[in-house]
């Protein structure tokens, strides 16, 4: 058994880890040991071996060996979730607070496929809002370029016609000429922006995420256009799912709110879960706990509040995750629909207008003073 630590491991990716989430979802439904089938799973991923066809979209080696390395420690006698506890921070600690939500749920298989469904729609979503901003970048970039070279080549000669003809110097022509001598700072200091703004959205794409649970996807764009909203309904909406699935299952209450908190990955929503929890622990109603939860939305804390009420908390659980994700759902597909043209019209067709008429105006001002009677 490989007693390697997963964290000198390469990282296993998102799109890797759903490949094993529908792995094990499938073995478990199957009834085939789980030992037996990652093993399998493992090999088959696993480079070098002669004779095992690969397909296109095949998950990578890390993926290969994190089975293996699971299907060694169950074949020692750990359970599934203690094997995933030992890989440490090699897996998100939302992966780990899901598996243990279903363990105790008894029912691992659906909260494993509400992980997935939760993961691939914000997992396209960010591939989309990416690919809606490479046109746009593509644009910006070369007319930055064509600027630059503008500056370069066409300024001094419109600067140098200007001074032979002893014309006197209009707006169009003082604009262009400011843009000759701020060259070296725009044109170093374009780039410098672009990659400071780029590490920017990284950091503050995290600055929400709690470090023992960590997002389920670590995107840079979630302080970016809509982009808060809808992923913010997504972790409310798995909230709720995990905390239903454990309410059925009859999970004590405090200890669903936190597992169901750290399976958001959401650092607010985690504090006050907790929060939740802890008065609950302490003998305080649902009703009571709810008060100081300010962090999360009315809506969440008034259908809790209801649900409770009537003793009807697991089906009032289902209901607002569904509202929740339905919400992020019209966001998103809105999003996919509206980003690309709004960034085409404003960003890519601004710049080229601007690009236009640094090019255009000082020759439409060479026209005018040409046919100015004084200098017939």
């Amino acid at each position: 058994m490989s007693d390697q630590p997963a964290r000198t491991s390469a990282s296993v990716r998102l799109e890797e880890l759903l490949a094993l989430n529908d792995e094990i979802g499938a073995l478990i439904r199957a009834g085939v040991p789980l030992d037996l089938g990652l093993r399998q799973y493992g090999m088959l991923n696993q480079p070098g071996i002669p004779g095992v066809y690969k397909e296109k979209n095949a998950v990578s080696a890390a993926l290969g060996r994190l089975s293996s390395r699971l299907a060694d420690r169950i074949s020692a006698g750990d359970s599934l979730q203690a094997a995933i506890d030992h890989e440490g921070d090699h897996l998100p600690g939302i992966y780990r607070a899901v598996v243990e939500a279903g363990i105790r749920a008894g029912r691992l298989p659906e909260a494993l496929e509400a992980l997935s469904v939760v993961a691939r729609v914000l997992l396209k979503l960010h591939r989309q809002v990416i690919a809606a901003l490479i046109y746009p970048a593509i644009v910006v970039g070369l007319v930055w370029l064509m600027l630059i070279a503008f500056s370069g080549f066409m300024i001094p000669r419109f600067l140098h016609i200007w001074e032979s003809l002893h014309l006197e110097r209009g707006p169009a022509i003082n604009i262009v000429a400011m843009i000759r001598e701020t060259m070296p700072y725009w044109g170093i200091g374009t780039p410098v922006v672009a990659v400071v703004a780029f590490f920017w959205l990284r950091v503050s794409g995290n600055r929400n995420s709690e470090s023992p649970a960590g997002r389920l996807v670590e995107s840079r764009l979630h302080s970016f256009a809509w982009i808060p909203g809808v992923v913010r309904n997504y972790e409310y909406a798995t909230f709720l799912k995990i905390l239903a699935l454990l309410v059925e299952h009859e999970t004590p209450l405090h200890e669903a709110l936190v597992l169901a908190g750290h399976s958001t990955g959401n650092r607010q929503i985690i504090i006050d879960s907790t929060k939740i929890a802890q008065r609950i622990q302490n003998g305080d109603s649902l009703q009571e706990s709810l008060q100081p939860a300010t962090r999360l939305p009315k809506f969440l804390r008034w259908m809790l509040r209801s649900g409770a009420e009537n003793g009807k908390l697991n089906e009032t659980l289902k209901l607002a995750a569904d509202v929740y994700e339905k919400r992020a759902s019209r966001h998103a597909e809105l999003l996919r629909v509206v980003l690309p043209v709004v960034l085409t019209v404003f960003v890519a067709g601004g710049v080229t207008l601007l690009y236009g008429l640094v090019l255009f105006a000082p020759v439409s001002e060479l026209y005018d003073r040409l046919g100015d009677p004084i200098l017939r």
